[in-house]
């Protein structure tokens, strides 16, 4: 440990987990819409790697990848006054196609 703190953010992530103490029971929650997405999407993906480990069914999308290109996730920052859904067209399509972006900026 330094002045500063703990070096590292490995050691950063070793530090906070080991000072957590006790797993709390988290039966008495009440989770919010966005909690329960979480959870849903978390079984999927349990169910998918069971029926995968077990029965060697295939992910749902593993044979056709492309139907994951259109989700992006992220933000910006622009002064541009345009609409965003257009601004972000214009963001994602430098970010797919960034030569093309250059040649033409």
């Amino acid at each position: 440990m330094s002045a500063r703190g703990i070096d590292g953010i490995h050691l950063q992530d070793q530090a906070i987990t080991e000072s957590m103490g006790p797993i709390t029971d988290h039966a008495f929650e009440h989770l919010a819409p966005s909690d329960q997405m979480i959870t849903r999407t978390r079984r999927r993906l349990l169910m998918a790697a069971r029926a995968f480990r077990d029965e060697r069914i295939l992910p749902p999308g593993v044979e056709n990848a492309e139907v994951f290109r259109g989700a992006r996730s992220g933000y910006f920052v622009s002064d541009d006054k345009d609409p965003w859904q257009e601004i972000y067209v214009r963001q994602l399509a430098a970010a797919l196609h960034p030569h093309d972006a250059r040649v033409h900026s």
